[in-house]
């Protein structure tokens, strides 16, 4: 379960109204940021976030990341599940196919796949 990194149900609004007094009262970022109590590249970016000039909310994001670097890509994935399909064979005999036709993977990245998508059968 992953939270935002605020659950303060205040802070929209508060950011709504940074973006204000930049936008309407014409106070620079440095003043709002003093005033609020935050930097200014803070205000900054919530004045970037909001092109409406604080007629919004700004939500607090989620501080999970959207995807790890280093994941396989799209095409690596299908490659393997083609390789499944077409031979019917283990995850080591699959790595070595991939490896031979070019493609940079990892066994245990085959085995995950392959685990991922249910193609695995264990033994009792």
């Amino acid at each position: 379960m992953y939270m935002p990194y605020s659950t303060n149900p205040n802070l929209p609004k508060v950011r709504r109204e940074a973006v204000r007094l930049v936008c309407y009262r014409g106070w620079s970022m440095r003043k709002v940021a003093r005033y609020i109590g935050v930097y200014p590249s803070t205000v900054s970016r919530w004045v970037k976030l909001d092109p409406t000039g604080g007629w919004r909310l700004i939500p607090t994001q989620n501080s999970k990341p959207r995807h790890h670097p280093r994941q396989l890509n799209e095409e690596t994935i299908n490659a393997v599940l083609n390789y499944r399909e077409r031979h019917q064979r283990c995850a080591e005999v699959l790595h070595h196919l991939l490896l031979k036709d070019g493609y940079q993977i990892s066994l245990s990245s085959v085995k995950r796949t392959l685990r991922r998508h249910g193609l695995t059968r264990f033994s009792k």
